[in-house]
């Protein structure tokens, strides 16, 4: 199968730049997919999960929390909010972030950003998912 560079980036640093074959991610409209020769693409991502198809056949899993990503006729750029490789996860904290944001949003009147504590708890529980699929 035919591969192409894949470059994801995120505010911290250059997380991934290597060749793929198949590129699936979380689109504001429902998953997709793209391979190699896929049409020009300019599309908002959200929470979710970015599966790569390696050379090898592998597949390698990225918890993201939304972004950007661009799709040239040779090359995907992915700019994320932020993005972590499934082994690089740390669950305990993930499952500590997920209590928090319970916690908070069990607490009626407390001042605080409910739709903000939402998205926190939506991308505890992505981590969460997505370091359970690590080999």
């Amino acid at each position: 199968m035919a591969t192409f560079p894949l470059e994801l980036v995120t505010p911290e640093k250059l997380l991934y730049s290597e060749q793929v074959q198949a590129v699936q991610a979380p689109g504001i409209d429902g998953s997709f997919g793209v391979l190699a020769g896929h049409a020009s693409l300019l599309t908002e991502l959200q929470v979710g999960l970015i599966k790569l198809t390696l050379p090898s056949g592998l597949d390698a899993f990225i918890a993201t929390s939304g972004g950007y990503m661009q799709v040239n006729e040779d090359k995907v750029i992915i700019l994320a909010e932020s993005a972590e490789l499934s082994e690089e996860i740390d669950l305990e904290r993930a499952k500590t972030a997920e209590e928090r944001a319970r916690k908070l949003l069990d607490l009626p009147g407390s001042g605080i950003d409910a739709e903000e504590v939402r998205l926190g708890l939506e991308r505890a529980r992505n981590r969460i998912r997505i370091a359970q699929l690590r080999k």
